[in-house]
This record gives structure tokens, C-alpha cells and sequence, in this order.
């Protein structure tokens, strides 16, 4: 938003040194006025002194100080309430009209009577000052005459500044007119053409289209109730912008609401096909856990088996060992018995072999007591 200065203090700033150039020029001049034909103003010869702002200058003419402001030539002012761009006018001037150069001044054809504020074209080096500082952009053109014979070429140069959106057009000056309506239209081309291939671009895309609508709207509406300093360059610069900024901002914001409605729709089917694709997900994650829950539960029923199986056959075999042990013993029993009950037999047997033995008569005439 352009914040203008509440005072067009031109002619204050100026009325001073316009007087007393006036006086000077009028004095100096008095003798080559008498020498023109038809008593108009012939080409005079001067040199820099100093710059005063964007379209003012201080000029030696025989020796003597006078004050030439530019003809046709409307700078933005310079001072303690300046306009946009009233400094880097100024500067701008001193860079074409340094303190030394000779200057070549022509007048309007009136007497010099009639020249209050002591208006000229300045050529300097080739080079007409009038026309450079407007295509420059620091300047614009200004019916200040009654016959504004250079009005034609400084407004030409303003149109050059105008197509290149230098100076007093450049909406990347935060002060200019411009910068109200051309930041909208360079974020409406920063939005990517076409459709959006993922949910985040179309996220993104929406946020910058929504965000160009709302601002295109505000800026329109900011440009069409501007206040610029009535008599400023930029009042100048305004009147001459605001029908085609108007246009460019109606349809900056016209095609991003056709955009906006076209990437909301992809929006849509982008946010149905996430939907979808976390469905599917979510449906493929429940059914690989249910096939590693019966997997697990598989694999815990085989283990089961197993324990099982082998409990029962350490369990067969502890019995088999037993029922073996057991049958040792029994064997083994058996055969103390057996062997106990042979020697018992023997014993016995040896007993009575030997009761046989003693109870027979014995050999040799053995008697009997």
C-alpha cells in the first residue's frame, strides 16, 4: 500500500530559488532577447553547479547562479517530506548533471517575461536530460507550458520506463503505486501449472491460490480508494496505470479463482484416493497380523504337540526302565532264592550223606558196641 505524502510541497520548496533565478536570467539574458528574432529565446550556454532534486538544478549563465527546472519534467520532491522515490530522483539527476558539465539551455518560444519559473530543456553531452531522467523512471512527463514543445519526447521516455517497470513503476519499490498490485500477479505465475500429483502439492497449491484471491481482492480494493498528492509524479503515475492495473488485478483474480476451483477438485480426489490407499492399508496390516496370529498360534500348538509328545515318551521311558529294574530285581530275587534253595539242597543232601555214612557198619571188622 502506497502511503502518499500529505503535502505536495513543490512550490514550496522551490519558490525562493525560482525567484531569484527568474531575476538572474531575466537580468543576464536581457541583451541576446534584444538579438533574437522575433524577440524569442536563443540556445544559452550554462554550466552545473549543484543538483537540487529529481528535475532542479543549479546552472552558472555568465558567470551567475540561477535556478532551471526542467521542462515537461515532473520529479517526485525531494526534502523533509519526500515522495516515493524523491531521494533516488535526486541522485539520479547528479549522476547526469554533475558540478562542472556544461549544459546547453533552450526555452519555451515565450518572452522571457512570461517564464516564472525559469523552465528549460537541458542537453548535456549529448544527451537531452528532459527525456533521460522520465525513461530513467524518475521522472514523468508534465504539461507545465503554455506550448510544452518537449512534452512529446519526456513522455516518451516515460512510456519506455513504463514498459520496462523501471523507477516510478517498479513494483518491487515497496512506496510505488505498483507494488500495491504487481506482487499479487508474479505469486499468481509462481503457482505451478498444471495438475497437482500429490496431496501436498495440492495442499500448497490451494494455500497460494486461496492467499491470491484474498490479497488480489484487498489490493483492488486498495487501488481503488489510493490517495496520491494531488500535482505529484505519482498522481501522474496513477492516473496513467490504474485502468490497466485494474484490468491485470480483475484478471489475476478472476483466473485464480478458475484455478482454485479446478485444484480443489484434484484436492478432492486426492484426499479420496489417500483415504483409500490408508484403507487398504489399514485392511492389509489386520490381515497379515491375523495370518501371524494363527501362524503363532499354529506354531504354539506344535510346540505343545511336541512337549507333550516327548513328556509322554520320557515318561514311557522311565516306566520302560523301571518295569526293566524292576524285572532285574525280580530275576535277581529269583535267582537268591534259587541259589539258596540249591544250597539248602546240598547242604542238606550233604547232611544226610553223611548221617548214611555214619550209621553202616565199616570196614575191617568193625562191631558193634
Amino acid at each position: 500500500m502506497v502511503a502518499p505524502s500529505s503535502l505536495n510541497n513543490r512550490p514550496l520548496m522551490k519558490t525562493a530559488a525560482m525567484v531569484l533565478g527568474a531575476f538572474v536570467v531575466t537580468t543576464s539574458l536581457a541583451g541576446c532577447r534584444m538579438d533574437a528574432p522575433n524577440g524569442n529565446v536563443p540556445n544559452v550556454g550554462a554550466k552545473v553547479v549543484r543538483v537540487v532534486d529529481g528535475d532542479t538544478f543549479i546552472a552558472s549563465v555568465d558567470g551567475k547562479e540561477t535556478t532551471v527546472d526542467l521542462l515537461n519534467v515532473l520529479a517526485p520532491v525531494d526534502g523533509d517530506q519526500p515522495e516515493c522515490l524523491g531521494a533516488e530522483a535526486t541522485k539520479h539527476l547528479a549522476t547526469v548533471l554533475r558540478a562542472g558539465d556544461k549544459v546547453r539551455l533552450q526555452y519555451d518560444d515565450d518572452l522571457p517575461p512570461k517564464r516564472k519559473e525559469n523552465r528549460a530543456a537541458a542537453f548535456s553531452a549529448g544527451v537531452f536530460v528532459n527525456e533521460e531522467v522520465a525513461e530513467a523512471g524518475f521522472a514523468v512527463a508534465e504539461k507545465d507550458s503554455p506550448n510544452n514543445p518537449y512534452y512529446d519526447r519526456v513522455l516518451a521516455g516515460q512510456q519506455k520506463a513504463q514498459q520496462r517497470g523501471d523507477g516510478l513503476f517498479d513494483g518491487n519499490r515497496d512506496c510505488t503505486v505498483a507494488s500495491t498490485v504487481q506482487p499479487i500477479m508474479k505469486r499468481m505465475k509462481a503457482v505451478p501449472e498444471g495438475k497437482p500429483m500429490t496431496l501436498d502439492e495440492a495442499d500448497a497449491m490451494v494455500s497460494d491460490l486461496e492467499s491470491v484471491v484474498s490479497d488480489g481482492t484487498a489490493a483492488k480494493e486498495a487501488l481503488e480508494g489510493m490517495q496520491v498528492p494531488e500535482g505529484s509524479a505519482q498522481a501522474v503515475v496513477y492516473a496513467a496505470e490504474r485502468p490497466r492495473w485494474e484490468k491485470q488485478i480483475t484478471t489475476t483474480v478472476a483466473a485464480a479463482k478458475k484455478r482454485l476451483d479446478s485444484v480443489e477438485g484434484e484436492q478432492k480426489k486426492l484426499v479420496a484416493e489417500k483415504k483409500a490407499e490408508e484403507k487398504r492399508q489399514r485392511e492389509e496390516a489386520a490381515a497379515r497380523r491375523a495370518a501371524e496370529e494363527r501362524e503363532r498360534q499354529r506354531e504354539e500348538a506344535a510346540a505343545e504337540a511336541k512337549a507333550k509328545a516327548e513328556a509322554e515318551k520320557e515318561a514311557q521311558e522311565e516306566a520302560d526302565k523301571k518295569a526293566e529294574e524292576s524285572q532285574k530285581a525280580e530275576e535277581s530275587k529269583k535267582a537268591e532264592e534259587s541259589k539258596k534253595a540249591e544250597e539248602s539242597k546240598k547242604a542238606e543232601e550233604s547232611k544226610k550223606a553223611e548221617e548214611s555214612k555214619k550209621s553202616k557198619p565199616g570196614k575191617g571188622g568193625d562191631k558193634k558196641p
